[in-house]
């Protein structure tokens, strides 16, 4: 389906292919690093994934080494979900919501997430977001990869 244009490649996809090419993902999908006290607009960083529906996911930032930092700004579109692939193992997320409500799925267990909440998660197991609302979820995400 990928060679067919039929669909993208995931995240998680494009970050193993990333480890497997000796790059981080930064590298593979043309981050530019960010240099500091550079203030910048968020809406005017090029989405790393996009649905086609609205949703979107921006990398904001990226450091590597002995542990990688990834900064995420969301956008999940009303309706829409998100399924990600397990990181490496001791991999965890911080999640942030500003907008609307957010649901995270890790097996069968559900955690709704308000404006202004959030959640520590471990994501090295399958995991999904899911916005049941009418309206966007706008959230942060920072991910630390051992």
């Amino acid at each position: 389906m990928l060679e067919a244009g039929e669909t993208n490649a995931s995240i998680g996809t494009l970050d193993k292919l990333a480890r497997a090419l000796g790059l981080d993902f930064a590298t593979l999908a043309a981050v530019r690093p960010v240099p500091p006290l550079t203030p910048e607009t968020t809406r005017a960083v090029t989405p790393t994934w996009e649905d086609g529906r609205g949703s979107t996911a921006r990398l904001l930032d990226l450091r590597s080494g002995a542990r990688v930092v990834e900064f995420w700004y969301w956008e999940l579109a009303a309706g829409a979900r998100y399924e990600a692939e397990a990181d490496p193992p001791g991999s965890e997320e911080l999640l942030l919501v500003h907008t609307g409500r957010l649901v995270v799925e890790i097996g069968p267990a559900l955690y709704a997430l308000g404006p202004g909440e959030h959640l520590r998660l471990p994501t090295d197991a399958p995991y999904a977001y899911l916005n049941p609302g009418r309206r966007v979820v706008r959230f942060e995400r920072v991910i630390v990869i051992p």
